[in-house]
């Protein structure tokens, strides 16, 4: 073809995932080559390729794998050319992307993408094929949901910050605390009605912002977490008050009973194996201060947490420079209730 009698070839290897550019070749031995790939590849006597002695190329003319790249205008954005699979870092910013395109999903090396100021508005369910992803930026784009499905991949040993702020995600799946080595998490300015139930499950997250969310009330299990910084500032926090126990304990359903099986033993489902009625049932648990999900049986309290106790530095969460906020919390069982009427101002690991 014509890049070839321009000395212009690319040869792609799919194990190990690998592109060997090649330019300013001599287009005879650049052929000859190419029969002889050709050849191999089909398994052919290779002696009935042509090929010349080579000069060793100097380091100079040999380019290493391309590991970072940044695109900030539409008109540079790659449309017929492919991503290279040796990125390691992907920015992509203020190029109008109203989705992200499937070539990157490919890119298996890949530890940073950089997607914000686009208006993206929702992710595709193989989004978790990024193995390697660590650095997840999508912030000021127009997303309105975050899939489950994305934290139930590989994506949950590898991510490690995710910024989503600025955007209009009304909630978030209770899935993202799977990922157990998450340090750093900004939802600022979104419409979060609240924090998923089970963030305290995200044992080395270190920095969380939220700030001018719907966030009216901190799940029970936000007690665990041990942060450097949090900020939930300007978000219509309830008036916090004394303790106060509602509701009344009784019998758990024989399907809270195996809901709270399923859970505890972490044994896997998917919607091949459920009724999405089931999914959603044990996707809806609350979280119990004991550390145990609940379900249908449980009394619920709502008392004042000092972010002092679990931040080292805390933003005032409204002009006032209040730092406390409310937390709405669980108890499962008759003994979970028993240690609380015990000591109703303290709480436990």
């Amino acid at each position: 073809g014509r890049f070839v009698q321009e000395g212009k070839a690319t040869i792609r290897f799919h194990q190990p995932e690998q592109d060997i550019c090649i330019s300013k070749a001599d287009p005879i031995n650049l052929k000859a080559l190419l029969s002889a790939v050709k050849l191999a590849h089909h398994g052919q006597e290779m002696t009935r390729a042509q090929v010349s002695t080579l000069t060793p190329a100097t380091s100079s003319q040999v380019e290493p794998p391309r590991t970072k790249m940044t695109v900030t205008k539409r008109k540079d954005y790659p449309l017929t050319k492919s991503f290279p699979g040796s990125l390691v870092e992907l920015r992509i910013n203020h190029c109008t992307l109203n989705r992200i395109d499937t070539r990157i999903l490919g890119l298996k090396h890949l530890k940073l993408l950089d997607m914000s100021h686009n208006n993206i508005r929702s992710l595709p369910e193989t989004f978790g094929e990024l193995i390697c992803l660590a650095d997840l930026n999508l912030s000021n784009n127009q997303l309105t949901e975050f899939p489950g499905k994305l934290f139930q991949s590989a994506v949950n040993n590898s991510l490690q910050s995710v910024d989503l702020s600025h955007n209009k995600l009304s909630r978030l799946p209770n899935q993202l605390c799977n990922c157990a080595d998450l340090v750093s998490m900004k939802l600022d300015s979104n419409q979060l009605s609240g924090l998923p139930p089970s963030i305290g499950l995200l044992r080395k997250l270190r920095f969380l912002t939220a700030t001018r969310n719907s966030i009216t009330l901190l799940p029970a299990s936000f007690l665990h977490l041990r942060l450097d910084t949090v900020d939930l500032f300007e978000n219509p926090f309830l008036e916090d008050g004394p303790s106060t126990l509602m509701g009344k304990l009784r019998f758990p359903p024989l399907v809270e009973i195996t809901a709270r099986v399923v859970k505890k033993h972490r044994i896997h489902y998917t919607e091949e194996d459920l009724p999405r009625t089931l999914i959603s049932y044990l996707e809806g648990g609350k979280r119990c201060l004991c550390g145990q999900l609940c379900f249908e049986s449980f009394v619920r309290f709502l008392a004042r947490l000092d972010l002092h106790r679990l931040a080292h530095t805390v933003t005032a969460v409204d002009s006032q420079g209040r730092t406390h906020a409310p937390l709405e919390a669980f108890l499962c069982s008759e003994s979970c209730s028993a240690k609380y009427k015990k000591h109703p101002a303290g709480f436990w690991k």
